[in-house]
């Protein structure tokens, strides 16, 4: 079995990621309600680096009071936070895995009852799944969630993170900005809807140096009147342009929760044409993910030059040796696809996997 491809190193502003598969940013809800690192966390993370991704990226790690996710999620929203960060990317990085650290605002896709604060979004319109009427940002509150994404990057380069991504992708509070399905804005965040991730993207960029910064996107949100490919191709440039190094494709929102979690029925590699659009479009590497569930299959669309890196989640929940026991040839514990790490749709505290008891 040739897996060349996926196997090569990949250099990205002096930080090498030893191989092409990704871990991506995965909500557990097994943070403490304060948003700090646990050992059940530690834990998780230290066997996926163990199990041989390249790139482990930690998140969703919320960096403003009112953008928590969940009630558990990791939280970068004070100093205090930085010390369990340090020891969490530690344990990945002693293991061969490059560290990154996913900055999230939720936006309208949270509730009140949940973050001890009102939602907040770019245009006072609710998510149709969580349904609480946000309040429309004003220019200081957007400024404010902005500082809060710079803050919390300088934080994490101080924790040890070898890449931040910034979360655009799901409908989240910098997603919501660029889509006509939950911005309705007539000034400059409106007229301009990459305005705000651009912006956040200089703010972050200022804090934190040469640290390579990636965005992670929605490439088509799959919903009436949302983002589609025609004006991802149009944005992502801009993303660049603006310091991304790295795009992250992805799809999707709380409105078409079957692109954020592929089933098994929709395919394999269900949103590689995404992917392959959008790195036709930039000059950066870019990470694909959605139903990528062999290293034959990354190998395979990384050599046919559809994307640079595969994420690859659910099968790395399911066995997280699932790279290394791949790559010998090994029996592994497979994914079924039975949704049960989805945990926020079946009412669960946090996430959990039949095929691995011990997550």
């Amino acid at each position: 079995m040739n897996l060349n491809n996926i196997l090569e190193p990949l250099h990205i502003k002096g930080v090498t990621i030893p191989n092409r598969i990704v871990f991506p940013a995965f909500q557990t809800n097994y943070a403490t309600s304060g948003g700090f690192v646990t050992d059940r966390l530690l834990r998780m993370y230290e066997k996926l680096a163990q199990g041989g991704s390249g790139l482990i990226i930690i998140g969703a790690i919320a960096v403003s009071d009112n953008g928590s996710p969940n009630t558990n999620v990791l939280k970068v929203t004070s100093d205090k936070h930085i010390e369990g960060l340090e020891k969490l990317f530690s344990v990945i990085r002693e293991n061969g895995s490059v560290p990154a650290a996913q900055l999230l605002h939720a936006g309208r896709q949270t509730v009140s009852a949940m973050t001890g604060h009102p939602v907040v979004a770019p245009s006072a319109i609710p998510c149709p799944v969580m349904k609480e009427m946000p309040l429309e940002l004003d220019d200081a509150g957007i400024k404010k969630i902005q500082d809060d994404f710079a803050d919390g990057a300088q934080r994490v380069k101080k924790a040890g993170a070898g890449l931040i991504e910034l979360h655009g992708a799901f409908g989240y509070l910098i997603g919501s900005f660029l889509s006509p399905f939950s911005n309705k804005r007539t000034d400059k965040y409106g007229v301009d809807k990459t305005l705000f991730f651009t912006e956040t993207i200089g703010k972050v960029r200022r804090k934190i140096g040469n640290l390579p910064i990636s965005c992670r996107i929605s490439a088509d949100e799959y919903v009436e009147d949302g983002l589609t490919l025609d004006d991802t191709k149009k944005l992502a440039p801009r993303l660049v342009e603006a310091g991304a190094d790295v795009i992250s494709v992805a799809a999707g929102t709380y409105a078409s929760m079957n692109h954020m979690a592929p089933t098994k029925e929709m395919g394999e590699g269900v949103h590689v044409h995404l992917a392959k659009a959008i790195r036709d479009v930039v000059d950066v590497p870019v990470i694909c993910a959605g139903n990528v569930r062999s290293l034959q299959y990354a190998n395979k669309i990384i050599r046919e030059g559809k994307t640079d890196l595969a994420g690859i989640a659910r099968p790395q929940l399911a066995d997280p040796f699932f790279v290394r026991k791949s790559l010998d040839n090994q029996p592994f514990a497979e994914c079924t696809s039975c949704n049960t790490c989805m945990y926020f749709l079946r009412g669960e505290p946090s996430v959990s996997c039949p095929q691995n008891p011990e997550l």
